[in-house]
């Protein structure tokens, strides 16, 4: 810390002992603030100077006479005189040609030309396939980059000029077409004008009382059609009860159909291989039947045995077919529709009919198996007649599973997919009632929106009537006037003063600007951009124009210093110098170009905590990267002057420089200043200024350790610069 001391007494001694060092370091601190100051009261309030921007206005509007009304209305004269009375700029009135000659050459910023049918085109406004009137309009953008900006604007505002300048002239003639008609009652043309006029006037009050008269009809009509609406909703509300009752009848229906599916796939399964088991096992009992007969004379015995045995697993295939034939009759029938029935009891009765036929063959293997030492001849008898049961037993069983599979069960699969589609769509249809239901009357329902229709008509027609009052009296008071000449009921209908309820007809609403955050000038605001700019660049001139390397050894007062102690000690005057540049710059904006800060103070602290931030950002290029960091710091001060949102809002740039935005020091510095400017709104200006001194931390990173590696990198190459002689 000693050494570190002791270069900036050094470096300050040296500074203030030569008188030259002390020009440049004045000048060092005056040359920010100039640049601050000027530039502020350069663009202190520019829009106020737009008088001094020419625009040439050329009207060939050639006017515009109504059959109704014999007076000529020419709506480019009105706008003319306008224009003469408004300084938001330089308005020039010349010929088309000479308007769009001179702003090619540049004599004007801008031309505007009003059409020939101009005043025809704007009368023309209530015809039927009527387009908007156009204006043409010429800018010289070559000539200035903002002024065809700002020309714009005048343009535009020439248009809402025109605008309320044929409303209020428009409404004003009319208004003193009446006012003034006591003058001409005694001209013939004038009373005819007269007629005319009373009878449009009429002609008008029926048409507002027909429109009155439909606005009542249309009452009337949702007034009768809201009782239907709420019925309606009682319907749909009713009929989506019941069916969601119905839903969830078809439910238990679906549930039962879906059971009965299931029990017709399990008893399909069990039926099938059971009757398929049957006939191939018949095969089995008649190879049996033929061994046990054929040794019937060795074995009687043995032979009935085998016999008795047989006979006793036909029971069990007659015992498994009597089950599933219960299960179908007592579990499946009662679930069927009527049409399925013919098939379901032909289908049993096969199958019942198989079921004797094996009793049958099963009674007489047990009487066989007794009679199994009768003579020979009966017994031959006997294996005949059981093996003509055995292929009967089979044929039967056959049948019974071609009836099952061929006839009744398509008809029950079919049967259960039909309720399940029914099923869906009722589901649907019951989701489509309560939809319904909803609409009809929840708080944005039909009968809402028609109690709200109901109500606007009604205020429609009373508004029609009124309105057709007060024509029916105009055109009382215009056929007094004809018959008398007395125009005083006139001016009761219009009133005494035309032109005002014109010009309050032409401009009904005002704007009315109410300021938040307010500054004094378009300078003040700003201000933060140019302030910003002027300690960068500040700052870029101390890396120019002092040595970042001190002198050491034993020919100078200064030790042998370490890196760090030389980063550290010789910053002490650039960070002093930087202080000076910002309090001047500061104290400047609020004594000298009066920018009136709401915070003054935070303003003064801004600066010196910008100062410090970009005089250790440029101080630690130039320390760590030569001459490459000087460059680095002309190319960090060109991408702020765009992305740190000084000039314009960071919304409307390209999305990259919206992007990198946050990651300049700039950017924290202009919000930090603005705030102290116009006002701080939730703490925003101490946000911003931690955020600006928190750029310290990679900068003091890079001083102190990312550079160590690049010492001799650097010296290598001042050396080679140094030999070239030129640099």
């Amino acid at each position: 810390m000693k050494n570190i001391l002791q270069v900036f007494r050094h470096d300050l001694r040296r500074a203030t002992s030569n008188v030259m060092a002390v020009i440049v370091l004045f000048g060092l601190v005056i040359i920010p603030s100039l640049f601050t100051w000027f530039n502020v009261m350069a663009s202190w309030n520019p829009f106020e100077n737009t008088k001094n921007l020419t625009v040439a206005v050329a009207n060939t509007d050639e006017g515009y006479q109504s059959d109704l009304v014999p007076i000529r209305l020419n709506v480019g004269e009105q706008v003319q005189s306008a224009l003469r009375a408004n300084d938001d700029l330089h308005w020039v009135f010349t010929s088309k040609e000479e308007a769009i000659d001179g702003t090619k050459s540049g004599e004007y910023y801008a031309a505007i030309v009003l059409p020939p049918t101009f005043s025809a085109d704007m009368m023309a406004f209530y015809s039927n396939g009527a387009e908007r009137t156009e204006i043409e309009y010429y800018t010289n953008e070559k000539k200035n980059a903002l002024a065809p900006k700002i020309t714009e604007q005048g343009a535009g505002e020439v248009s809402t000029t025109i605008n309320e300048v044929f409303t209020e002239k428009l409404s004003e003639a009319g208004l003193n077409i009446i006012t003034s008609l006591s003058t001409y009652l005694d001209d013939a043309d004038t009373q005819a004008t007269l007629s005319r006029l009373q009878a449009h006037v009429s002609e008008v009050a029926a048409q507002l009382r027909a429109g009155s008269a439909t606005a009542d009809m249309f009452t009337s009509l949702i007034a009768s059609s809201r009782p239907l609406v709420d019925s309606a909703s009682e319907l749909a509300t009713a009929s989506g009860d019941a069916l969601r009752g119905a839903t969830g009848a078809l439910g238990n229906g679906k549930d039962a159909a879906q059971s009965l599916k299931d029990i017709l796939a399990s008893t399909a399964a069990t039926l099938g291989g059971a009757l398929s088991g049957t006939a191939d096992s018949y095969q089995a009992v008649a190879d049996s039947v033929d061994d046990v007969f054929s040794s019937m004379s060795a074995q009687s015995q043995s032979s009935a045995d085998t016999i008795r045995a047989v006979a006793a697993r036909v029971q069990t295939q007659i015992d498994q077919q009597q089950e599933l034939r219960d299960t179908l009759v007592n579990d499946v029938r009662p679930l069927l529709p009527e049409s399925a029935l013919d098939s379901f009891d032909r289908a049993v009765s096969r199958i019942d009919g198989a079921i004797a036929r094996q009793q049958e063959l099963h009674d007489r293997l047990d009487e066989a198996a007794t009679h199994i030492t009768d003579t020979d001849a009966d017994v031959q008898a006997t294996h005949a007649e059981i093996t003509g049961l055995i292929a009967e037993a089979k044929a039967a069983v056959n049948d019974a599973q071609n009836a099952y599979t061929g006839s009744l069960q398509p008809k029950l699969d079919a049967l259960a997919e039909t309720l399940a589609v029914i099923g869906g769509n009722i589901d649907s249809i019951g989701s489509d009632l309560s939809s319904v239901a909803e609409s009809l009357s929840g708080s944005d329902s039909l009968s809402t929106a028609l109690a709200g229709a109901e109500s606007l008509t009604t205020d429609i027609s009373g508004s029609l009537t009124e309105t057709a009052d007060r024509f029916d009296a105009l055109a009382a008071a215009l056929t007094k006037a004809i018959d008398t000449g007395d125009l005083s009921e006139l001016t009761k209908v219009i009133g005494a003063d035309p032109r005002a309820l014109a010009t309050h007809l032409a401009e009904p609403v005002s704007l009315e600007r109410v300021p938040v955050f307010s500054v004094v000038s378009f300078g003040a605001a700003m201000t933060p951009l140019y302030t910003v700019l002027a300690l960068w660049v500040g700052a870029l001139l101390i890396s120019v124009s002092i040595r970042v390397d001190p002198p050491q050894g034993a020919a100078t007062e200064l030790p042998l210093l370490s890196p760090t102690q030389t980063y550290l000690g010789r910053f002490g005057i650039f960070a002093l110098v930087g202080f000076l540049q910002s309090t001047l710059v500061c104290l400047g904006s609020v004594l000298f170009t009066q920018v009136q800060p709401e915070h003054p103070f935070l303003l003064i602290l801004t600066g010196w905590v910008m100062s410090l931030v970009f005089t250790l950002i440029i101080y630690t290029f130039v320390v760590t990267f030569g001459n490459a960091g000087k460059a680095l710091a002309v190319l960090m001060l060109v991408v702020q002057i765009s992305s740190s949102g000084g000039a314009y809002p960071l919304q409307v740039l390209p999305q990259w420089f919206q992007n990198v935005s946050p990651f300049l020091p700039a950017t924290h510095a202009v919000n930090a200043m603005r705030s102290a400017i116009a006002g701080i709104y939730n703490n925003d200006f101490w946000v911003s200024l931690g955020l600006l001194s928190a750029f310290i931390v990679p900068a003091l990173l890079l001083g102190l350790v990312l550079r160590l590696p690049l010492i001799g990198f650097n010296k290598k190459l001042l050396r080679a610069l140094a030999s070239t002689k030129l640099m």
